[in-house]
C-alpha cells in the first residue's frame, strides 16, 4: 500500500505533457498526411501521443504540444505571418520543430506575405538562415551520415534548392546534396529541431532515401545531453551528478528519452509505461531505495566491475537489498551476496543501489555504476590531486616519546620531514604545507614564543618559503577553528594581522595562497576575516566528512573550498575507499598527512612505528600511481585555477547516435578531461585517449571542439 500511494503522489506531483502535433494541408491531396502517417508511430514508441491537424482548417494552440512536425508541398498558407509567429513562440517556450519538404508559409493568399525577417525569425532558432534563391540543380550524389541511409536514388537526378544556409555548429548535417556548384546541406537537425528540404529525403518513386524516422526519434527523444531525472530529491545523488556537470531535473517535462539516466526511489516506478519503455529502448534506470531482504556483514566493493585497484572492504553494515538476478553484474557484496548490482534489460540497464549505503563515501561508487551501466557516455572531470602536509611547520616542545624513540623536534624536522620530502620526490608531488604557530586554545594574540622556542621550527619555515618545490601555506595563528562561535571576529582579525606581520619579517615577497582551516572547520564569517587580511588566499582546506556546505567542493568569496578526502597513513582499505569517493565522481582526491600522526591515538590506534606507517603510506601512493597514472598533481594556485575553470566554463555535450560532440567556451582553459564509457573502439578528433581500463577511458580534450565516434565494423 505504501508503494502504491508513493507512486500516485509522484504522478500527481510530476505531470508530463508529451504530445506531438502533425500538421499537413488538406488541399494537397494527402501528400503531407501520408508522409506524416508513416512517421507517426515513432514518437509513440517514446511515450508520445500525437494528433493530426489540417493547418488550413484550424491552427491549434501549440502550448499543448512539445513537438511539431510539418509536411507541406506548397508555399502558400492563410495567415502565414501568424503561423510563423506562433512557431517562434513555441520554440522559445521549449518546443521542437521538424519541417519536411516546404516551410509552407512563404506566401499568404491574402497578399500579406511574410517578409524575410518574419521567415528568419523562425529559421534562425533552428540554426538556419534564409535568402530567396529557389532553383533546380542536378544532383550527382548524396553524402549521408552513417546510420541514416536507407537506399540511394538513381543519379543524376534533378532536385529543388533554395537559399537555406546552416550557420550553427550545434546542427548535425545528415545529408549533403552534391552538385556542380558544390555540396548543399539538405537534411539536418539540432537542439530545437531541423529540416528535410524539398524532396531530398525521397527518390523518384517516393521511397525514402534517408531514415526520417530515426531523425524524429533523435529529436523527440531530446537532443541528448548530460541530463538526468531524479524522481525523489536526494542531496547525495544530486551532488554526485552536479559534480560531474550533469543537469539534474526533479520534475518531468517532455519525453524521458532525453535523459542519460532516471533515478527512482521505489521499484513500483518500473511498472510505469513511460519508464518501462525508456528502459527497454536503451535508457539507464537507477533504483536507490530499500530492499526486500536484509543482510549484515563486511561490505566489499568489487574490483571486477568497478574502476578500483583492488577489492575494497568498507566495514560491517546491515543492508536492505533486492536479490540480484543470476545474470546481474555485482558492484557491492556482503559475504558474497550482491547488494548493489546491474542487469541489462532489453536495450537498457537497471541498477539497484541500497539506500543504506548512500553516503558521501559511496557517491563515486554509484557514479561508477552509472557509467558501467551506460553504453556510450562521457562525463567531465577535474583530473587533479594534491598532498597537504598539515600542521607543518609546527611548534616542538622537546618532549621525548617512546613510540618515536626521540624528541618531537628531532622526529618532526629530522626524520618525518626527510621521509616526506623523499616520498614527494619519488612520486613527483609538490606538497602544500600548512603552518601552525601555536596549539594554545586562546582566542587572542599572544605572540609567537611557542613557535620560536625551538630553532628547528623557524629554520625549516624559512627554508620552505624559499623552496620552489614546496607550496607553503598557513593553518592559522593557532589551532582554534575560525568560526564566529569560537572567536570574537575582531580578535580573529588581530591574530591574522599578527601572523601576516610575522611572515613578512621572514620574507617580504611571501604571500600565502593555501589555508587549511584548523580542525578543518570554518564558517562564512571566518572566511571573510581571513580574506580581509590575506586576500591572496585562493584555497581553503576543509574536510569532505563535514555535513555543511564547507564539506563540498565549491567556489566561495573568490576562493576554492577544498575538502580533504583522506588523511593519515593506514589502514590502506580506508585510504582507498575515501579516495575513490571523489576520484570516481569528479576525478580528484586530496590527501592530508600530519607530522604527529604517529603519536596520535586516533590516527595511530595500532601503535605502529613511524617506519611501519610510512611503508603503508608509500604503498598507497604507489597503488594510486599504478592504477591512475593520468592524475595530475597540483599546487594551490593550480588547484584554484583548475576548479574555477571547471565549474565556470562548462562544456556543451551533445549526443548524435554513435557520436558525441563536446564544445568548450573560448574562455575555457585547455586541456580538459573526461571519463568516457565506450563498449568498443572509438575515434577521437580534437583530443586523445590517455588511459583505458576495460570499457572506461580517460580522455584529454586538446581543442575547443572534440568529437568522439564509435568505430563501426568496417573500421570507420
Amino acid at each position: 500500500m505504501r508503494k502504491f500511494l508513493l507512486l500516485i503522489l509522484v504522478l500527481l506531483a510530476f505531470p508530463f505533457f508529451s504530445k506531438t502535433l502533425l500538421l499537413y494541408k488538406g488541399s494537397e491531396g494527402g501528400y503531407g498526411y501520408n508522409i506524416l502517417s508513416w512517421l507517426a508511430p515513432e514518437p509513440e514508441v517514446l511515450g508520445e501521443d500525437y494528433e493530426f491537424v489540417d493547418v488550413e482548417k484550424s491552427l491549434p494552440d501549440f502550448e499543448d504540444y512539445d513537438f511539431v512536425i510539418t509536411c507541406y508541398y506548397s508555399s502558400s498558407m492563410p495567415g502565414a505571418k501568424k503561423y510563423l509567429k506562433k512557431l517562434v513562440d513555441f520554440l522559445l517556450n521549449g518546443g521542437k520543430l521538424f519541417i519536411i519538404n516546404n516551410l509552407g508559409a512563404f506566401e499568404d493568399s491574402s497578399g500579406d506575405n511574410p517578409s524575410l525577417s518574419d521567415i528568419n525569425t523562425l529559421l534562425n532558432l533552428l540554426g538556419v538562415s534564409f535568402r530567396y534563391g529557389w532553383r533546380q540543380e542536378t544532383v550527382f550524389s548524396y553524402e549521408i551520415e552513417d546510420g541514416y541511409l536507407i537506399k540511394l536514388p538513381s543519379f543524376p537526378v534533378k532536385k529543388a534548392f533554395d537559399g537555406f544556409e546552416v550557420f550553427s555548429s550545434n546542427v548535425k548535417i545528415v545529408s549533403y546534396a552534391v552538385t556542380k556548384k558544390g555540396k548543399h546541406p539538405v537534411i539536418f537537425y539540432g537542439p530545437f529541431g531541423g529540416m528535410a528540404l524539398f524532396d531530398h529525403a525521397f527518390n523518384e518513386n517516393g521511397e525514402p532515401v534517408v531514415d526520417l524516422r530515426k531523425i524524429v526519434m533523435d529529436i523527440v527523444g531530446g537532443y541528448r545531453e548530460n541530463k538526468v531525472l531524479m524522481l525523489d530529491e536526494n542531496h547525495h545523488i544530486r551532488k554526485m551528478f552536479e559534480y560531474a556537470l550533469f543537469e539534474v531535473d526533479s520534475s518531468r517535462s517532455g519525453v524521458l528519452q532525453k535523459y542519460r539516466a532516471i533515478v527512482i526511489p521505489d521499484v513500483s516506478f518500473l511498472e510505469e509505461k513511460e519508464i518501462k519503455s525508456y528502459l527497454e529502448n536503451g535508457g539507464v534506470v537507477i533504483l536507490v531505495g530499500s530492499g526486500t531482504h536484509y543482510i549484515q556483514g563486511e561490505v566489499v566493493l568489487e574490483k571486477e566491475n568497478l574502476y578500483i585497484p583492488q577489492d575494497i572492504t568498507v566495514g560491517e553494515r546491515k543492508v536492505g537489498y533486492i536479490p540480484a538476478p543470476e545474470n546481474a553484474k555485482a558492484f557491492i557484496t556482503i559475504s558474497g551476496t550482491p547488494v548493489s548490482w546491474m542487469e541489462k534489460r532489453e536495450k537498457g540497464a537497471f541498477v539497484f543501489f541500497p539506500e543504506d549505503l548512500l553516503e558521501k563515501w559511496s557517491r563515486g561508487i554509484l557514479f561508477n555504476e552509472f557509467l558501467e551501466a551506460s553504453d556510450f557516455v562521457i562525463s567531465p572531470m577535474v583530473n587533479a590531486f594534491s598532498v597537504f602536509l598539515d600542521d607543518f611547520p609546527l611548534p616542538a616542545y622537546g618532549i621525548e616519546y617512546d613510540i618515536l624513540g626521540t624528541t618531537d623536534e628531532i622526529f618532526y624536522y629530522k626524520i618525518w620531514w626527510r621521509d616526506m620530502k623523499e616520498l614527494c620526490e619519488d612520486f613527483s608531488i609538490k606538497p602544500i604545507t600548512a603552518l601552525v604557530t601555536s596549539y594554545e586554545q586562546k582566542t587572542d594574540y599572544n605572540g609567537f614564543f611557542e613557535f620560536l622556542e625551538k630553532d628547528s621550527s623557524l629554520k625549516v619555515l624559512k627554508n620552505l618559503i624559499e623552496d620552489e618545490r614546496v607550496d607553503t601555506g598557513i593553518h592559522g595563528y593557532n589551532h582554534v577553528p575560525p568560526k564566529s562561535e569560537n572567536w570574537d571576529l575582531e580578535e580573529l582579525g588581530k591574530a591574522y594581522k599578527s601572523l601576516r606581520i610575522f611572515l613578512s619579517q621572514l620574507s617580504s615577497s611571501y604571500e600565502p595562497v593555501a589555508f587549511v582551516a584548523p580542525n578543518n572547520e570554518i564558517d562564512q564569517a571566518g572566511i571573510e576575516v581571513l580574506k580581509s587580511v590575506f586576500p591572496t588566499i585562493k584555497v581553503i582546506g576543509t574536510a569532505y566528512s563535514l555535513k555543511d556546505s564547507t564539506g563540498e567542493f565549491t567556489l566561495l568569496d573568490d576562493a576554492l573550498i577544498l575538502p580533504r578526502t583522506t588523511s593519515g597513513c593506514y589502514p590502506l582499505q580506508r585510504l582507498l575507499m575515501e579516495t575513490v569517493s571523489t576520484l570516481l565522481n569528479l576525478g580528484t582526491y586530496h590527501h592530508f598527512s600530519h607530522p604527529d600522526d604517529v603519536i596520535s591515538l586516533d590516527r595511530n590506534p595500532e601503535r605502529y612505528s613511524w617506519n611501519e606507517m610510512f611503508d603503508q603510506l608509500r604503498s598507497f601512493f604507489r597503488i594510486m600511481k599504478e592504477n591512475y597514472p593520468w592524475l595530475r598533481n597540483m599546487d594551490s594556485k593550480e588547484l584554484y585555477n583548475t576548479f574555477k575553470d571547471y565549474f565556470e566554463n562548462k562544456p556543451r555535450i551533445l549526443y548524435h547516435d554513435k557520436k558525441i560532440v563536446i564544445v568548450l567556451p573560448r574562455t575555457a582553459e585547455l586541456p580538459r578531461y573526461f571519463f568516457l564509457k565506450a563498449k568498443g573502439d572509438v575515434n577521437v578528433h580534437g583530443g586523445v585517449i590517455l588511459f583505458r581500463d576495460k570499457d572506461l577511458c580517460v580522455v584529454e580534450m586538446r581543442e575547443y571542439k572534440m568529437e568522439i565516434s564509435e568505430v563501426i565494423e568496417d573500421g570507420r
